[in-house]
């Protein structure tokens, strides 16, 4: 360009606004583009906000879902963007065809009637005597393990370890779900309930869970969006996710279906507790939550460091190990999707029995989960139905396989992926 048309006031403008274009970042919502350019930055969730500024996302069925107990806060955030209407044009140039945009508002249309109607069937509302009993089983395995931790009899003892152990993992679900407002169903509580017994049982920050673990159920499968994906140099899940050959062919990803268990957990454990936890929280001030991971090595001081390393390998292959059965061994996907058609395509149910839904804490009923992440989860079995039949009228595959099959998907998936690694 030469050197009088860029000094031309004109051109200035027209630079101008070229560049405000380019960085102007906008989310489709209940039928409007919201600016969000500035709105992201406070964003509390973090940056999964920016998954949906992108060609072809519609961020309406993940703002309802992710902010369901925190609609009026939604609608006074919505009311103080700017926005504007989205046109035939907008959505001509989102990249999708006429008959996937078609699909995905019947889709909406469908799944939308059926959230109503579980909303006035009341079957989002919390459960007190649930939540009592799940803290005082919580509160149970604590005491029975600190206390046969100090027995002499190596039998007790080995009780004692499995039982905090036990304790640590199942601390971890319920967690999980105050991470999802979804156990006393009041945001700051559930907020400080997670930090508490995520910090006091485990040693980690609620808050960082919680900003990864949202943008897995954003976008669960999802290449470069799900964080769950992110698993080297340990595993890889899927072949897509390893880029360099050589990482491949490496020691743990050649092993991967003996070390997934054996030694990976532990590692990843350690990592968070160790290094990227703490590091999270004293980079932004939670003393609060500070306090309460210092707190649990206090009581991993008292047990010793062999018998509290057990405890803590025994407990990530415990939360671990149940996570993986329904995403891990599905295919990945790298176009936009509805919120719908991830939750089926990309998620499965555990098929349920009294011992799996106790084990698992309900996240056997993964689908409905990742429908609904604000459900209290013991309340899943009771629309298995209704989501089957939504999904029987879209075409679109519910599947759900016995414990022990998903356990084996998973290790043969790992199996086929360090084979396919290896001869690429």
């Amino acid at each position: 360009m030469a050197p009088n048309q860029i000094t031309h006031p004109s051109a200035i403008l027209d630079v101008l606004k070229s560049d405000d274009i380019k960085t102007k970042k906008e989310i489709l919502y209940e039928g409007d583009f919201y600016d969000v350019t500035e709105w992201i930055k406070r964003h509390p969730g973090g940056k999964i906000i920016e998954f949906y500024t992108e060609s072809g996302e519609d961020a309406t069925l993940a703002i309802q879902q992710f902010h369901q107990r925190s609609t009026k806060k939604v609608i006074a955030i919505m009311s103080s963007l700017k926005k504007r209407p989205a046109t035939s044009q907008d959505f001509q140039t989102m990249g999708l065809d006429t008959k996937t945009i078609s699909r995905h508002k019947s889709l909406t249309t469908d799944f939308l009637t059926l959230f109503e109607e579980l909303k006035n069937e009341g079957v989002f509302d919390p459960c007190l005597p649930h939540v009592t009993y799940r803290l005082l089983e919580l509160l149970f395995c604590a005491i029975l393990g600190v206390y046969l931790s100090f027995e002499e009899s190596l039998l007790l003892k080995t009780v004692g370890i499995l039982s905090l152990a036990l304790f640590q993992g199942r601390c971890g679900f319920v967690v999980h779900e105050a991470g999802h407002k979804s156990l006393i169903g009041a945001p700051q509580l559930d907020c400080f309930i997670q930090a508490a017994l995520f910090g006091l049982s485990n040693g980690l920050a609620g808050k960082w869970w919680s900003s990864q673990h949202n943008r897995h159920h954003a976008m669960p499968q999802r290449m470069k969006r799900d964080v769950d994906l992110n698993t080297l140099p340990l595993l890889a899940f899927n072949a897509k996710v390893v880029t360099n050959s050589e990482h491949g062919k490496s020691f743990f990803i050649q092993n991967q279906a003996i070390l997934f268990l054996a030694l990976d957990t532990l590692l990843v454990a350690i990592m968070w507790k160790v290094y990227l936890h703490p590091r999270y929280v004293i980079q932004r001030g939670n003393h609060h939550q500070l306090l309460f991971m210092a707190l649990h090595y206090v009581f991993a001081y008292y047990i010793g460091f062999v018998p509290y390393i057990i405890t803590v390998w025994l407990a990530s292959v415990y939360i671990f190990g149940n996570f993986a059965l329904s995403h891990t061994h599905l295919p990945v996907t790298t176009g936009p999707l509805h919120w719908v058609e991830y939750a089926l395509l990309h998620t499965m149910d555990v098929k349920p029995s009294a011992l799996c839904n106790w084990w698992m804490s309900y996240l056997n009923f993964q689908i409905e989960h990742h429908l609904f992440p604000t459900m209290p989860q013991f309340r899943h079995p009771l629309i298995v139905d209704r989501v089957r039949k939504l999904a029987a009228k879209h075409g679109i595959p519910y599947q759900c396989e016995p414990y022990f099959k998903s356990v084996s998907m998973t290790f043969e998936n790992l199996d086929h992926v360090a084979k396919d690694l290896r001869h690429n």
